[in-house]
């Protein structure tokens, strides 16, 4: 087992730490490549303020060669949006963080988490 520390955007942060977000959302690259399951991630906001951070298990990992593959698995709540919005709006609001060519330079992972304190 592992530890990492990931930075999420506030909002995100926000619902991770309220136990609605259970799958986050990254480009693939080598060190997100290492996390395995049960594998811990210390998610922090960002900006970091050195005082909130909440704790995570991997539970699963999926990858994609595109958001659009990943966000059909999950229902909007899972990753972040409120319910009912649209695949297609999910992927344009990950267009809004990174770009299709990042996306397919590198392709998407998944982590499945499940919340074990916050503070």
């Amino acid at each position: 087992m592992q530890e990492w520390q990931l930075h999420l955007y506030q909002d995100q942060f926000d619902l991770l730490k309220a136990g609605t977000k259970t799958v986050e959302i990254w480009l693939r690259n080598s060190d997100i490549d290492k996390v395995q399951p049960m594998d811990i991630i210390h998610f922090v906001p960002a900006p970091e303020d050195g005082k909130h951070e909440v704790a995570a298990v991997v539970t699963d990992i999926n990858t994609f060669d595109t958001f659009e593959q990943g966000l059909r698995h999950f229902p909007p709540t899972a990753v972040g949006s409120p319910a009912g919005t649209s695949v297609a709006d999910m992927v344009q609001a990950m267009y809004k963080i990174y770009t299709p060519e990042q996306e397919a330079m590198k392709g998407v992972v998944f982590f499945t988490v499940n919340r074990i304190m916050s503070n």
